[in-house]
């Protein structure tokens, strides 16, 4: 799409100014993103803008903006989010809206697809033969076809054919995960990518939480007295003078 002089004008006016009120900023990448997908994620991500131009503006709007060090990691179709949440709750709400796609005929598996083992519902026919022609051992029974084991009929990064996507059609099946892909963020002069940014919230805390008795337990083993050192090392004492005074009074 051709874009006027003045649109182009416009639309750096309006990101020069959002950009200057927010503490943050993020780039995504929309290609091969629905934009119905975009709306809900729009609509479910309070307190945050979304705001969709052409790289060119985008680009000069960031360098005018001392955002040099972004220009270079902008996708070829980017979307600029800004908003005061700090960046790993950004992505964390990012990734609450996502989605399941059906496969489409030469994209690549992004995951092992596996039809899994049960009825499908399909009743005898040309379906059977279908199932049957991507490596599925299925069997009639009753009604409908009957799948009798789990079966992986694509694997991950492997060309996904026209029969698998009939087939995955037919079953209801929908192997792709859309989420908008999240570039990067920007926060207080750091850049946060995507690989740090996917974190796991609860696993975080209960390594933090592992660490912290592990510290603990190495403060009462050395000796080191601190507030959450001093009640178990006041236990520790009082557990080895009974084993001490077991002892003695046993000898």
């Amino acid at each position: 799409m051709r874009h006027t002089k003045s649109w182009r004008h416009t639309q750096f006016d309006d990101i020069s100014k959002l950009i200057g009120s927010y503490k943050v900023v993020g780039i995504a990448d929309l290609k091969d993103f629905p934009s119905n997908l975009l709306q809900k994620v729009k609509k479910n991500v309070d307190d945050t803008v979304f705001k969709v131009t052409s790289k060119n503006v985008l680009k000069k709007v960031l360098e005018s903006k001392g955002h040099k060090d972004i220009v270079e990691k902008l996708p070829d179709q980017p979307i600029v989010i800004l908003t005061n949440k700090n960046a790993f709750e950004l992505y964390g709400a990012i990734k609450k809206t996502k989605a399941r796609s059906k496969a489409k005929i030469g994209m690549l598996a992004p995951i092992d697809i596996v039809v899994p083992a049960g009825d499908t519902g399909l009743p005898p026919g040309p379906a059977l033969s279908d199932l049957k022609k991507v490596g599925i051992k299925a069997q009639v029974r009753g009604a409908t076809i009957f799948v009798p084991d789990d079966t992986v009929i694509a694997k991950a990064g492997s060309v996904i054919n026209s029969d698998i996507v009939s087939t995955l059609s037919k079953l209801d099946i929908k192997p792709v995960e859309l989420l908008l892909s999240v570039v990067l963020v920007k926060e207080d002069g750091m850049i946060y990518n995507k690989e740090v940014l996917d974190i796991d919230r609860d696993t975080i805390i209960m390594q933090i939480a592992t660490a912290a008795r592990q510290a603990i337990g190495l403060g009462v083993d050395i000796g080191y007295i601190c507030k959450e050192t001093v009640e178990p090392m006041i236990v520790k004492a009082e557990r080895e003078a009974k084993a001490l005074d077991a002892l003695v009074n046993k000898e």
